[in-house]
């Protein structure tokens, strides 16, 4: 079970993950020395394993960090000449209940709700992250799944039948949050070029 009180994060209004990278100048992912910065479930490294896992903690807004059993991460932070570049995978299981808290509380909004914004904006970053133009005859949930098929990583559930996801509002194609859940089990998938 996941402990969920609340955590702070930035407003939600912002692209979840970057939480982390202005939580602390102590964990200061983005130095901009040409360095790829990665986290993973399975790091050899103890020190590593617990940063990844407290890094997995700001991403989600979780008051504990999560405890390493069942839990999957690989997080790629860079940063360089070219700008950065971040790439963000979880994976967790996870009660309905304990999903609903964790996309509340990080802002996170439903595809449909965000491609019918009263913001037309809105509406046309996410249609152009989402819907993909060489198949304008999918319906929108389909879409979803087949994002979540290209952009999730191997650690993490792919999309089924009872899938549910959720995006941040600020995404477009450049930046990017999404979580969804299948089964039980919690997805989170970011993605920053800026």
């Amino acid at each position: 079970m996941v402990e969920l009180p609340y955590h702070a994060l930035e407003s939600c209004g912002r692209v979840a993950w970057r939480a982390v990278w202005s939580m602390s100048s102590a964990d200061d992912l983005h130095p901009y020395d040409g360095r790829e910065r990665r986290f993973r479930h399975d790091d050899a490294e103890p020190e590593a394993r617990r940063r990844g896992r407290a890094l997995v903690g700001q991403l989600l807004g979780l008051a504990a960090v999560p405890e390493a059993k069942d839990l999957r991460y690989d997080l790629s932070f860079y940063s360089g000449g070219i700008g950065v570049i971040d790439r963000l995978h979880v994976a967790m299981p996870c009660t309905r209940a304990e999903v609903e808290v964790i996309v509340t509380r990080l802002g996170m909004l439903e595809p449909g709700v965000l491609l019918a914004h009263e913001d037309q904006d809105v509406r046309e970053e996410i249609a152009w992250l989402l819907l993909d133009e060489e198949h304008p005859q999918r319906l929108p949930a389909e879409s979803v799944a087949a994002f979540i098929e290209e952009h999730r990583a191997e650690l993490q559930p792919g999309p089924g039948d009872s899938l549910r996801a959720w995006l941040s509002p600020d995404s477009n194609v450049n930046a990017w949050t999404l979580v969804y859940e299948v089964d039980g089990e919690l997805a989170y998938v970011a993605y920053d070029q800026g």
